[in-house]
């Protein structure tokens, strides 16, 4: 039988491969043996010779000289980073790397500027580490970018070129000077420096002079008046040794004065007093007589001396109630004086504590009240007010009109909501609403003239300019006659039905506004009592600009 054509094949292929295979493994057998036998051989024969017809030489070995640069950390005097070079391109920070291509010093930040011009070359970079070693002495005679040499002077850039660098600063129209010629300007510059110097130390010496000759003058005047001083102090001393003599005499007389009245004065009381005992001698007496009969009479002068002792006791006693009662009414006097001041004291006291309870009071009223528009502070009547005062809305086509709030805010923080019913906004026609808040006492001003001294507001418009560019909405604040307007740096337009808030901190006096629950920035410094403002433009047509206090 016979075998198909595909079994065949197969056969043939698989005897082809071992064929294939068996050559390639003689063929590396062969060259292994080749390697083995051949190579050593040329080695060892070549050795050989040189031993047999050659002396051995002996090695010289050379003696390593000590270098005089330091190779170890611990040897180097120097610190690492004075030693490094500043950077070739910016000349501020010091150099991290070294392109032997470029023959360029460079940091990390101007390698990009370096390495652009060079591109197809082959960049070798040395990075410095500790210890350092300076791979490139700079020749400061040769520019970094030509490398050529320096021969010209550019004033406006303050450096030295070479004549490729000319090119670009003529291109530039810089002034360029030839090296003898700056050399010349630096020259006279110095020579005008010295004699500024030498006119200087002219005018040094002779102000040292002068400073010498004042201080021997003011020696000698300070000589006189210490002198002057001297002799004065010495007639005053005098002068006050006899009043001092003088004051001891009239002390002296004073005292023997005093002692004198203080004597007699003594002399009058004991001569009281021996009286007072011998009257009560004689009253004993007259009493152990006034049994005997024939005493009668002297019993009578006797009662008559009593009597008079008596007198004399009273008129006494008198005396001295008269003296408590001067005394006790002087007391009584002063105590009404001092009652009477704290009674007037009391009486400011409570005044004011009643003064401050009214304006506590007012102020609690105010802020009870809720704000609505005053209709008294409506300019010419041109606002329309409903809805309790609440609603504001300008029906006339022709003029705009400014309306005021009834509340003072004073102190606290304040929330005012405003929801706009209309805003009428087709393009190319002018249309705005002020929103925001004023002095209590500008609010005439603004209503007559339309004077905005003292005002923080908010100003939504839709408005074109006469380029036909759409305005954005700004925040308006008017001081001291300065006008200063902030555009937000979103655009932001009223839409109706839209909710416009203000806060008000008047603690800090602050103020800030926030339109659909985002928040808007304000501005500061507040005055003291402030009242709500608005402003509506006048529309033409049925719809009319109007808003709602919430």
């Amino acid at each position: 039988m016979n075998k198909p054509k595909s079994s065949q094949k197969k056969k043939k292929t698989k005897k082809r491969l071992k064929d294939k295979s068996e050559k390639s493994k003689k063929r590396k057998t062969k060259k292994r043996l080749k390697a083995k036998h051949e190579k050593p051989k040329k080695r060892k024969t070549k050795k050989r010779l040189k031993a047999k017809h050659e002396k051995p030489k002996k090695r010289k070995t050379k003696k390593k000289k000590k270098s005089q640069d330091p190779k170890r950390l611990r040897d180097i005097q120097i610190p690492f980073e004075h030693q490094i070079p500043q950077c070739q391109v910016c000349k501020e920070k010091k150099a991290d790397c070294y392109c032997t291509k470029c023959d360029i010093h460079y940091c990390q930040y101007c390698e990009p500027q370096v390495h652009t011009t060079f591109s197809w070359k082959k960049h070798i970079n040395f990075i410095y580490r500790e210890p350092y070693v300076s791979r490139k002495k700079i020749n400061s005679n040769l520019c970094y970018k030509h490398k050529k040499e320096l021969s010209l002077y550019c004033k406006d850039d303050n450096k030295l070129i070479c004549t490729k660098c000319y090119e670009t600063c003529r291109i530039n129209n810089h002034s360029i000077l030839g090296l003898d010629e700056y050399s010349n300007e630096i020259s006279e510059k110095i020579k005008m420096i010295l004699n500024k110097i030498q006119k200087a130390e002219i005018q040094n010496n002779e102000t040292i002079q002068k400073s010498i000759e004042l201080k021997n003058k003011f020696k000698i005047e300070i000589k006189e008046l210490s002198n002057l001083i001297e002799n004065q102090s010495d007639l005053m001393i005098q002068k006050i040794q006899k009043s001092k003599i003088n004051h001891l005499n009239l002390l002296l007389k004073i005292e023997i004065i005093t002692d004198t009245k203080f004597d007699q004065i003594m002399n009058k009381n004991q001569a009281k007093q021996e009286a007072r005992k011998e009257t009560k001698k004689k009253i004993k007496i007259m009493k152990k007589l006034e049994k005997d009969k024939k005493t009668i009479k002297f019993l009578r002068e006797s009662n008559e001396i009593i009597e008079k002792d008596k007198e004399e006791r009273g008129k006494d006693r008198k005396r001295e109630q008269q003296r408590k009662r001067e005394i006790q009414r002087e007391k009584e006097s002063k105590e009404i004086y001092r009652l009477n001041q704290r009674k007037k004291r009391e009486e400011e006291i409570r005044r004011l504590k009643e003064e401050k309870k009214k304006k506590r009071l007012e102020e609690n009223e105010r802020e009870k009240i809720l704000e609505e528009f005053d209709p008294k502070m409506n300019s010419e009547n041109l606002i329309k007010l409903k809805n309790e005062n609440k609603t504001a809305w300008n029906p006339s086509s022709e003029d705009g009109g400014i309306i005021c709030g009834k509340k003072i805010y004073s102190r606290g923080k304040h929330q005012i909501k405003i929801k706009i019913d209309q805003f009428p906004n087709p393009e190319n026609e002018w249309n705005w609403i002020w929103l925001g808040v004023i002095k209590t006492e500008n609010r005439k001003k603004l209503i007559e003239n339309t004077d905005l001294e003292k005002t923080y507001f908010f100003e939504s418009y839709f408005q074109t300019d006469w380029a036909g560019q759409k305005n954005q909405s700004e925040k308006v604040k008017k001081e001291n006659g300065k006008e200063t307007r902030k555009n937000y740096p979103k655009k932001i337009y009223f839409k109706k039905n839209d909710i416009f808030e203000i806060f008000l901190d008047m603690d800090q006096k602050k103020i800030s506004f926030k339109l659909n629950e985002k928040n808007l920035e304000g501005w500061e410094n507040l005055p003291e009592k402030v009242n709500f403002f608005a402003y509506l433009q006048y529309q033409k047509g049925k719809e009319k600009n109007q808003i709602t206090i919430i």
